[in-house]
């Protein structure tokens, strides 16, 4: 997920316009992508950054969007938007571990426009703090979650 996280971030970068909106569960996990985020920053019309806690207060030219939906911060998105290229990373936190190395995603990637463009619109009435908008997005956007997480548990207590 990381590589294709960064490989939209490129492809943001290379179109040089457009949108770029990214969570972190927390604040603090930005800290490790700062300068990545600063240089896309000025070369982008926005980028916005959502998280849980307290928003770093050096980097301008990023909008930080505070998330009020402790659902909202089971979530990985990396969504990118502009007149040509559209691109979305979109997956949900499988299981309630809080280990970064043991924490399993079920989701998807997608180029299609409609799709980020729909996603899009979401995150922004969700910015707006329409705490309806959250039971509708986890109702129809939501990755659909295995049965059971045991079998993800077993694999992950031997690595």
């Amino acid at each position: 997920m990381l590589a294709v996280s960064h490989a939209i971030e490129d492809l943001a970068h290379e179109t040089s316009s457009g949108e770029l909106i990214s969570t972190f569960q927390h604040f603090d996990n930005f800290q490790h992508q700062k300068k990545r985020y600063d240089a896309l920053a000025r070369r982008l019309d926005a980028v916005r950054v959502w998280g849980e806690g307290e928003p770093p207060q050096d980097s301008s030219q990023i909008d930080f969007v505070p998330i009020f939906h402790a659902e909202l911060t089971r979530y990985w998105v990396v969504l990118f938007d502009s007149p040509e290229v559209h691109a979305l990373l979109f997956c949900k936190q499988a299981n309630q571990t809080d280990q970064f190395h043991r924490k399993v995603f079920a989701g998807f990637y997608s180029f299609n426009p409609f799709l980020v463009r729909c996603i899009r619109r979401r995150f922004g009435l969700l910015s707006c703090g329409i705490s309806g908008v959250v039971d509708h997005f986890e109702r129809y956007f939501s990755p659909q979650m295995p049965n059971s997480l045991n079998d993800f548990d077993a694999l992950l207590a031997t690595a």
